[in-house]
């Protein structure tokens, strides 16, 4: 069973690398701009369909090799999942290292067929665009960290009836494979990562409303209805992962506290449920939204394919990846590669934003 888990988060990551290139806005190839009257270049095209049938293809030789060994040996528990993180990222860097190399190849284009040349650069902007964004309320998100906070009172109160050695990490058959000694830190160190993971959601839908909106000149009215539904359902999709790692993460911290509502075939399980739910909201954010919308049915305008472009803003983005822009002040910015979101590294805030939660996690992981 296990084998098989580890087996289908292989292939979804796979196909989710190997189809980017189709998840992304036509103006956009492998991290360059490309303005909307080359955006059909069959170079272009061909690049994209190439770039998906070498990545998938590596990806399923990669998840078949896994598979057969995994079958043929009978690894214990901990190799096996050693050698599964070392194959997932094995299938990333495939990807990463054939983008890089596309990446190149599109720009080199780009300079030789001088698609910007003799172009009038335009950045459009939207005065009622803030007014338009429908987020969630940042009080929903709060709610959550509520619950938290309550999770780590409740469970001063239960201190004394809590086990003298407590449970800091669960193996893949459901059982407690780690355990710390009981402090008044250790039993609320669950409930803290997870009040630093749900602040983590927060910033994000709180980054969304002033993240500046990169509109079509060519599309106003489509691009600026794109831009407006990514930034909803993105925040839907955090409230999502919110919830769920909430529901989960507090029932694991519970268990501790009365054992008698646990079980191993609970603990086993219900990781499964949220790595399944999890997959498939991120097919459904992925196929039915795409990266900035891209894939979402809006009303058609005709395209205006005047001798006007976006901005071209290739020079802030390093690989394509790694946005700095010290003008913009937007924290957080759409990917150019990939859905969802990446940070302006630019903005002294984004080092914060970055960091301080992943220390305190680390501080609160190796006080243990």
């Amino acid at each position: 069973m296990i084998i098989f888990l580890f087996g289908f988060i292989l292939l979804f990551i796979t196909v989710l690398q190997a189809l980017t290139p189709k998840l992304l806005k036509q103006t956009e190839a492998f991290g360059v701009y490309v303005p909307e009257q080359y955006a059909k270049e069959q170079t272009i095209v061909a690049y994209k369909k190439r770039y998906t049938t070498v990545v998938l293809t590596l990806g399923i030789i990669l998840l078949a090799a896994y598979l057969i060994w995994a079958l043929t040996q009978s690894p214990t528990e901990e190799v096996l999942s050693l050698i599964s993180v070392g194959v997932q990222f094995s299938i990333l860097f495939i990807g990463l290292g054939y983008y890089f190399m596309m990446h190149v190849r599109v720009k080199r284009l780009k300079e030789a067929q001088g698609w910007t040349t003799g172009k009038k650069e335009v950045r459009v902007v939207d005065l009622q665009f803030q007014e338009k964004l429908q987020l969630i309320p940042r009080i929903v998100f709060i709610i959550p960290m509520i619950i938290t906070v309550g999770l780590i009172i409740y469970t001063f109160m239960k201190y004394a009836q809590m086990p003298d050695m407590i449970p800091t990490h669960w193996g893949p058959s459901g059982q407690p494979d780690a355990f710390s000694e009981k402090t008044y830190f250790s039993v609320v160190s669950l409930p803290l990562i997870l009040l630093v993971m749900q602040g983590m959601f927060l910033m994000m839908s709180e980054g969304m409303k002033f993240s500046g909106a990169k509109i079509n000149p060519a599309n106003k009215k489509t691009s600026v209805a794109q831009q407006l539904a990514f930034r909803k359902y993105s925040s839907w999709f955090a409230l999502f992962i919110t919830i769920t790692m909430t529901l989960m993460m507090g029932y694991f911290h519970l268990q501790t506290i009365h054992p008698e509502i646990g079980s191993a075939w609970v603990m086993f399980a219900l990781p499964l449920v949220f790595l399944v739910l999890t997959f498939l909201a991120v097919g459904i954010y992925i196929v039915k939204v795409g990266q900035s919308g891209s894939r979402l049915k809006i009303e058609e305008e005709s395209p205006n394919l005047e001798d006007k472009i976006a901005v071209d803003d290739d020079k802030y983005w390093k690989g394509g990846i790694i946005y700095i822009n010290r003008d913009d002040p937007s924290i957080l910015v759409e990917k150019r590669f990939g859905v969802g979101w990446t940070l302006n590294f630019g903005r002294p805030l984004s080092w914060l934003v970055l960091f301080v939660p992943l220390i305190l996690i680390l501080i609160i992981v190796f006080s243990l």
